[in-house]
């Protein structure tokens, strides 16, 4: 089992040994990148786009994203966790920022730090880039992996649409590691920047550190693997009249960035689309790619069903999670952007460019003659197929079937339907003499 992400690329695993070969991980894929084969699931690696819809489905566990645990950063003489925002939405109303904030520096980290801020800033810096940009439009908005890695697989023509402003995320951890570093008299190396993460896919961009895009965060933990841990001091600490919940500078118009549309609200902006859902995601991606929606302006893009509150690793339900947001952000009365306030991030490089360079991982060369063959033998093979999509072969469909014939790993016989008029037309040649009993 493959499970090194500076050389696999992909945040998800299957276990061999667990897996019973249900084919409901099949299914579910969205871009067909699961097999079933010798009764085994295997991903294909420059399909699979970590969106984590097949660990959701998987019965056995077999399937399971590739995060870290406390233990992996105690090399690190200091620690600095950063939580997603979804976070704030796991807990009742009553239990505000502050408090997770100060719960997780409880349980074993050295510092913790809100995103909020930061998600001011790359609003700016999205609306900046948006208002001087003058090719074609729509605009795509997306800090989800899943979401670029979908483009790179399935729309490359439509890369150059990316907005390349960087994570918030990402701004955090940089200024976190910045004003660590020099407070604590530590080196940069010293510092471990830990990212509590709704989805696995966040771990693609932590751990790829490249010429062309390298992250400031040093791992990632799961919402649902650290949530009892930190419910039971937040539960300890409310009961506990000596212990003080500490001070957070925290924007309450910044929460605004997690929930579905909030960036455009963010910006003042009308003219633009919020889509959420991988099937959602692919439908205005065809859409674009057909050359509409060009009078939008941006698309803002997540991968998951209402966000990263609907992610494969957070706890609460995404519906009651969004309502637990937008209590959060009323609590906080802030309707716009602060004014007078010194943006502590505008020293930063906000764009990178280079962001979203397609990294395969496998190491070849694309063959233009090799896969126009492959696309006609694939072609030739479908025509003759069955076209009922019911997945018995192992592969998700008839036409990811023709595609795996064409590459040479099945053959044509063994879709059941055909092997079975073959049979049946082999039955009918044979003299019935031979069945008689003698």
């Amino acid at each position: 089992m493959q499970n090194d992400l500076n050389t696999y690329y992909h945040s998800i695993v299957i276990q061999p040994e667990r897996c019973i070969g249900d084919m409901a991980c099949m299914k579910v894929c969205p871009v067909g990148a699961i097999r079933i084969r010798n009764g085994k699931a295997r991903i294909i690696e420059n399909k699979c786009i970590d969106c984590g819809e097949c660990v959701k489905v998987c019965k056995a566990n077999a399937i399971i994203p590739l995060t870290n645990t406390f233990k992996d950063f105690s090399d690190f003489k200091y620690t600095v966790v950063i939580p997603a925002l979804a976070l704030y939405s796991q807990f009742d109303r009553d239990i505000k920022p502050k408090d997770i904030l100060s719960s997780l520096e409880k349980i074993g980290f050295d510092e913790s730090y809100d995103v909020s801020k930061a998600c001011i800033s790359v609003t700016k810096a999205i609306s900046k880039y948006i208002k001087e940009y003058k090719g074609i439009k729509p605009l795509i908005a997306t800090f989800c992996p899943t979401c670029v890695k979908i483009i790179q697989v399935k729309y490359p023509e439509l890369l150059g649409r990316l907005i390349p402003v960087i994570p918030p995320i990402e701004l955090a951890a940089k200024d976190a590691r910045k004003e660590v570093t020099k407070r604590m008299n530590l080196k940069p190396e010293e510092v471990g920047v830990i990212y509590i993460t709704p989805c696995p896919s966040k771990m693609i961009l932590i751990t790829q550190k490249t010429d062309k895009y390298y992250s400031d965060i040093d791992g990632a933990i799961p919402i649902s693997e650290i949530y009892n841990t930190l419910f039971g001091a937040m539960f300890k600490i409310r009961n506990d009249r000596s212990s003080q919940t500490e001070y957070f500078e925290i924007s309450g118009f910044g929460l605004n960035f997690d929930r579905i549309g909030g960036l455009g609200f963010m910006m003042g902006n009308d003219n633009f689309i919020s889509v959420s859902g991988i099937n959602n995601v692919l439908y205005i991606l065809d859409e674009i790619d057909k050359g509409k929606l060009h009078n939008v302006e941006f698309v803002e893009m997540r991968s998951c069903p209402e966000g990263c509150l609907g992610g494969p690793m957070v706890v609460e339900n995404a519906y009651l999670a969004g309502t637990n947001l937008k209590n959060l952000i009323d609590s906080f009365s802030e309707t716009k952007i602060p004014v007078g306030k010194k943006d502590i991030y505008s020293d930063y490089q906000m764009y990178n460019e280079r962001m979203f360079d397609n990294v395969t991982g496998n190491g070849t060369d694309f063959d233009i003659k090799n896969a126009l063959s492959r696309l006609a033998e694939k072609k030739r093979i479908y025509a003759k197929l069955p076209k009922i999509n019911c997945g018995a072969c192992g592969s998700p469909d008839c036409e990811a079937f023709a595609e795996d014939c064409a590459a040479g790993e099945k053959k044509l016989f063994d879709c059941i339907i055909l092997e079975n008029k073959k049979l049946k037309k082999e039955l009918n040649n044979i003299d019935t003499e031979d069945f008689k009993v003698q």
